[in-house]
């Protein structure tokens, strides 16, 4: 998780070297991008759940049919989401605030993303299936060489070289799916070596209404949890458009460290979606609930040391990605309030994995809508223009919403995890 976020910053920093528009252009499709995140995360996260139960079970073969029901809907998913995508994306970039410049260089950088869905969405189940398996290495050794790859080939087709034509924003566009296609060819190949793939045939793809509904089931609350999130971020993003290109552009880079400070509690997210899942599966209460409390308290532990060091250090920080001192002034202001919401970061996102490990997505759904949906507007628009703080209401805003959802999922945990039979277990 760590070097795909520094995928991500890699790019926003080329960006920067281009021009403050192409970083705000980034910025501006990051929430039009989050739509491709949002159904990787939910066929990812909910697969790998699904999978962890059935083989904590020992039903192999149940969770083989499911992976491969998994596998062609995230397909057909994908093929969705670049065709709507696609002839959307002038019209999403616009409403997000973008002008002129930075909304044409939006749509330059988006649009070959989205073409590009189905290997983004096949790539997470592929993970899947290794996460379910115990397999938590193989994302980490692709993602690393394809951050490497990508460090050297965005500047290249971005700025050209020889007979190569630079391509502005759209060669950083095409150095990403390139090194997608090789990262999906390389997990593809490692769950070939799991148990679970072992005996996997083509008809293990054809669709099946009562398995497709069973990961519909999960993966859908689990996507639109997540979309929620990429709702959150285009209107932040069109608060922020407000101020102008710069606050576009700060926000886009806050975001950017907020994401590298954020990988751990990540990790430990999908480890705890496994865990749950497999001991909820099993029958293991009580190694669920000490799951939940370590994935916790280190989560925690660890944002909060993330925030001291971020706020220490976030002039440094943003002078990396750009010289323009506007960008830099913003971003500072708003790295300052907002650190005070990373431990809330961590309580939300373990939160709702595991809610998914207990095959309880919809409350975890109900907090995303709350956070995302729901308050920006109206916390937003109450800070920023009812009281007129201008771009400082929109991080003091943001801050205090975390907060909120974060006590909205410590109240479901204490509702949906099995403490009365942990308990009962433990007298007995």
């Amino acid at each position: 998780m760590a070097l795909q976020t520094v995928f991500n910053v890699t790019n926003s920093y080329w960006a920067g070297t281009w021009s403050t528009e192409a970083l705000a252009a980034l910025a501006t499709a990051f929430p039009i991008f989050f739509v491709i995140i949002a159904a990787s995360f939910g066929f990812g996260q909910g697969s790998a759940a699904l999978v962890a139960h059935e083989l904590g079970t020992g039903d192999v073969a149940g969770a083989r049919r499911l992976w491969g029901q998994a596998l062609t809907l995230a397909a057909a998913s994908g093929l969705l989401v670049a065709a709507a995508g696609t002839l959307a994306a002038p019209r999403l970039a616009q409403a997000l605030g973008a002008r002129e410049a930075v909304r044409d260089l939006t749509v330059a950088y988006i649009v070959p993303l989205l073409g590009g869905a189905p290997l983004f969405l096949l790539a997470a189940v592929a993970n899947a299936a290794l996460t379910a398996s115990g397999d938590t290495r193989s994302l980490r050794d692709g993602t690393a060489v394809a951050t490497l790859v990508n460090a050297g080939l965005a500047p290249l087709l971005m700025c050209g070289a020889g007979v190569l034509p630079a391509l502005g924003v759209s060669g950083i566009a095409a150095s990403h799916l390139l090194v997608q296609t090789g990262q999906l060819a390389w997990l593809w190949w490692r769950t070939r070596r799991t148990t679970l793939a072992r005996g996997f045939e083509a008809r293990d793809l054809r669709p099946r209404p009562a398995l497709a509904r069973r990961v519909l089931g999960q993966t859908v609350p689990n996507t639109l949890t997540m979309m929620a999130t990429g709702i959150g971020l285009a209107v932040v993003t069109a608060f922020a458009a407000r101020h102008g290109p710069a606050a576009v552009a700060a926000y886009g880079v806050a975001l950017r460290i907020e994401q590298l400070v954020l990988l751990p509690t990540l990790g430990l997210n999908a480890a705890t979606v496994a865990l749950v899942g497999r001991n909820f599966g099993a029958g293991e209460l009580r190694r669920v609930v000490e799951a939940v409390r370590v994935a916790l308290t280190s989560g925690v532990a660890i944002m909060t040391a993330g925030a001291l060091l971020v706020f220490l250090g976030r002039a440094q920080l943003f002078s990396i990605f750009t010289d323009d001192p506007v960008v830099r002034g913003l971003g500072a202001l708003y790295l300052g309030l907002a650190v005070f919401g990373f431990p809330a970061y961590a309580l939300v996102v373990l939160g709702a994995g595991v809610l998914q490990g207990l095959r309880r997505p919809l409350p975890a759904l109900s907090v995303g809508a709350g956070r995302h949906v729901v308050a920006p507007p109206v916390v937003l628009w109450s800070l920023d223009v009812g009281l007129g703080l201008g771009f400082t209401g929109v991080a003091l805003g943001m801050t205090l919403i975390s907060w909120a959802g974060a006590a909205a999922t410590g109240v479901l945990l204490w509702r949906y995890l099995p403490w009365p039979a942990v308990s009962k277990a433990s007298s007995g």
